[in-house]
């Protein structure tokens, strides 16, 4: 071989980029997990997706029932979620059946509720004795897209345990709450709520200060692609810390591989046992202090799981340091260990289990595992050149329509329609690929294929 030839060989159009890890699906238990299986087969969805709703879910209706406990340290169940899937990719249809129980509870609820305020208002105007009668607590358990404002009035006036949830998150993201004047506050607000810390509102309006203690929140914002990378590359957002307490998932997408599935999934045992355990978890009464906090039950660890759990914490911060695997996403490493302790706690409570065993903490860590990989595949790589992607995308639909010749007429008729957005694209597409010798030109207006790209 001629040294010029070693020189001609086509170069790669673009950095290679892993591809989404497999969701560890059994590690959520036999409540979860089957429930998770069936409703990415049916709906058409990776697990990943499937089983961030389902988590989210499970956190969402545990968090007011436990915490757990270790060491006088107390680490409350809430988790915190965010799903990056693009229009299209049925977000929605597995999010709404994974809430469907929650959301069922919510509005048989809110009919109790609003029985009870009409039957106060008749007694107020019949007796006036009955005007010490105190108005029932509006029973808002899902929040969409609120000001932080509205989210902390309903923490302390409303149910002391909510989930902020919502299958377009760009409607949280893009609303006043995150617009810059208001951002760092909100922020700074998710994340002491995450912690379990105290709400503490000081205003001057009489009426409008507010405190309160022992609320929780879950959170799962599923977004859009562009709306991730902002998220992503935010120096503010990810300075505050916000980034390292979510469990984040970006999975990969079926569009023209998700066949129809004659399948009623609210007929499917596996998805009837789920959506009963969420419905028993949200009747059971809600342990209270006198001051309308909650006062959850205490989840131990056993000594295994203490053992487990310890090993699990060392082995992180040791990966953490300059030179270790995790160097690179110290923020959510340093949340990790919480994180495992918090999902083991969701996982053992969903499965009605009085403490935190061993096998918990091992699923959980193998779920942060998988999370710990997936943010670093989304943070330590260069960002996508979207001219190369294109000019990849299209010598791979020319080497499978088997086009190894053809001209520029041809391209701008007949070709894909992403590389007929006008005929200056379609050139510079071309050139991208004669330039990494992908394409040969002897004229300018016929074109070859001079190497096939493995498949």
């Amino acid at each position: 071989m001629q040294l010029c030839e070693v020189f001609d060989l086509p170069r790669p159009l673009l950095e290679y980029r892993p591809e989404p890890l497999a969701y560890p699906v059994e590690a959520l238990g036999q409540i979860l997990g089957p429930a998770v299986e069936r409703m990415a087969e049916v709906i058409g969805v990776p697990c990943a997706m499937a089983a961030q709703s389902v988590l989210a879910t499970a956190a969402l209706v545990t968090q007011s029932h436990a915490n757990v406990q270790l060491d006088g340290r107390v680490y409350p169940l809430s988790l915190y979620m965010l799903t990056v899937a693009s229009s299209g990719d049925r977000k929605s249809a597995v999010d709404h059946l994974a809430l469907a129980a929650a959301r069922e509870w919510e509005r048989r609820q809110w009919m109790l509720y609003l029985e009870q305020l009409k039957a106060n208002r008749a007694a107020i105007r019949g007796k006036h004795e009955a005007r010490e009668l105190s108005d029932p607590v509006p029973p808002r358990l899902i929040i969409a897209e609120p000001t932080i404002e509205a989210l902390i009035k309903s923490l302390c006036q409303g149910l002391p345990s909510m989930g902020l949830f919502n299958d377009e998150g760009g409607q949280f993201l893009g609303s006043s709450t995150m617009s810059k004047e208001n951002q760092l506050k909100a922020i700074t607000t998710l994340s002491a709520l995450w912690d379990g810390s105290p709400i503490d509102r000081a205003r001057s309006m009489p009426g409008e200060s507010l405190r309160a203690y022992d609320r929780r929140l879950s959170l799962h914002l599923m977004l859009q692609p562009y709306l991730a990378n902002q998220l992503l590359t935010d120096r503010m957002i990810n300075g505050q810390g916000i980034l390292g307490r979510c469990l984040i998932s970006w999975p990969e997408r079926l569009v023209g591989r998700r066949l129809y599935k004659a399948v009623d999934l609210t007929r499917d045992a596996r998805i009837q046992r789920y959506q009963a355990r969420i419905t028993a978890l949200l009747d059971k009464p809600l342990s209270l202090h006198n001051d309308g906090s909650l006062n959850p039950d205490r989840l131990e660890l056993t000594p295994n799981a203490r053992i487990a759990w310890i090993d699990i914490h060392d082995t992180i911060e040791c990966q953490s340091g300059e030179f270790g695997e995790l160097a690179g996403v110290q923020s959510v490493a340093g949340k990790a260990a919480a994180n495992v302790l918090r999902i083991a706690g969701v996982l053992a409570v969903i499965e009605d289990a009085h403490a935190v065993d061993e096998p918990h903490i091992q699923r959980a860590s193998t779920l942060m595992d998988y999370y710990l990989a997936e943010i670093q595949r989304l943070t330590e790589q260069e960002p996508i050149n979207t001219l190369r992607e294109e000019a990849d995308r299209l010598l791979r639909w020319l080497t499978q329509k088997g086009w190894t010749q053809f001209s520029v007429r041809d391209l701008n008729r007949n070709g894909p329609r992403f590389a007929r957005k006008s005929s200056h694209h379609a050139i510079t597409l071309l050139v991208e690929l004669i330039s990494h010798s992908w394409l040969d030109s002897p004229d300018g207006k016929t074109f070859e294929v001079r190497h096939v790209p493995p498949q």
